[in-house]
């Protein structure tokens, strides 16, 4: 691997050689282009006239102007400055008009760069590593195979990733952050002792499936005996699977990073209760309150300028270390030019919330 690309990668806390969930596939019409920046790099996303979706390079080869203030044809980009030509599907130039007809200039010999993109489950996610290589499988939630979510929010966290990722998984926050009037009133006074298995899986780990008991109001609507399972995956992803007798839904999170202080946070869920339709502008309202309050925080901490390093302390804070750790060892594994081996080992938690 590229040593300096491997010094930034530790410096700026971004991980290449993931999938990230760039936008909602519903922000990509056919014909039209998204731009967007992943990890500092500046792309272009954008849906061909037959559906399918790419993502390449927002810089021309010649002379650096941005690519999204061209024209698309569904099939072909066209640089705005001098008309250069490009195929979406390989990146390559393909006409440069102010050649003259016997200039042997080949056009091939330039190109956009190209990022594999894919549209799945309603979010358009594009994978971010060394050039040529072969990405893994995209993250999906289960049971919902074929299918958009019902609701779905994307919010700009200031900070890093590491911050804006902590909140999927910090069981002593929710008490002091998350209230409201919808949500609940006075947590604090009602925190309830928590007894929960995980075990590691992948690049990440997972929460033992459990029965909900107590303050499982809001899933009662999926029927009896509710059970959940939440699964955490480097480099900032979170999917939440609760399945009733009657019905099921799954809650998937990701922290994409924009630059090392800016994170897009994605909140996306899905549901197989046909009746709730009506009331997604409530739920998106709701999912908007909740990602605000995290967001919240995270400029409240930003703006801390005499910021000190952060305590990780007890059971409550141990998925925390635990993603610090998974992220240590990645880079490590990448560094050394070996594999992955997941450090974490089972065991069972407790906390208060």
């Amino acid at each position: 691997m590229d040593e300096r690309r491997m010094r930034s990668e530790a410096a700026d806390g971004m991980l290449r050689g993931f999938w990230y969930l760039a936008v909602s596939a519903r922000n990509l019409k056919p014909g039209r282009t998204h731009p967007v920046t992943l990890l500092g790099e500046a792309l272009l996303l954008g849906r061909r006239a037959d559906g399918s979706v790419f993502a390449v390079s927002d810089s021309c080869p010649h002379r650096g102007m941005p690519m999204r203030h061209g024209s698309f044809d569904g099939q072909v980009l066209r640089c705005c400055y001098h008309g250069w030509a490009f195929r979406s599907d390989d990146g390559c130039c393909t006409e440069i008009p102010s050649l003259a007809p016997n200039d042997r200039t080949d056009p091939a010999r330039f190109r956009l760069r190209t990022y594999p993109a894919r549209d799945v489950q309603g979010n358009i996610w594009v994978y971010v590593g060394a050039a040529g290589a072969e990405p893994g499988p995209v993250p999906t939630v289960p049971g919902f195979e074929k299918e958009a979510p019902q609701v779905t929010t994307t919010m700009r966290f200031p900070c890093g990733v590491d911050l804006a990722a902590w909140g999927f998984f910090d069981p002593g926050h929710p008490a002091f952050v998350h209230t409201s009037r919808w949500w609940k009133k006075d947590p604090a006074s009602r925190l309830r002792l928590k007894e929960k298995g995980f075990e590691p899986e992948g690049m990440g780990f997972r929460m033992l499936r459990h029965h909900l008991k107590e303050g499982a109001n809001p899933y009662r609507l999926l029927g009896h005996n509710v059970r959940i399972d939440i699964g955490i995956q480097l480099p900032g992803v979170r999917i939440e699977h609760i399945e009733g007798d009657r019905h099921s839904a799954c809650v998937l999170a990701a922290a994409t990073p924009v630059t090392a202080t800016e994170t897009d946070v994605h909140y996306c869920v899905y549901w197989t209760i046909p009746w709730l339709a009506p009331l997604r502008p409530v739920a998106a309202w709701m999912a908007r309150d909740f990602l605000n309050q995290d967001r919240e925080v995270a400029e409240r901490l930003t703006g801390n300028p005499a910021l000190p390093a952060p305590l990780f302390v007890g059971d409550p804070d141990a998925q925390v270390r635990w993603y610090q750790r998974l992220k240590k060892e990645y880079l490590a594994a990448r560094e050394e030019g070996r594999a992955f081996n997941n450090p974490l080992r089972a065991q069972t938690l407790h906390w208060r919330s």
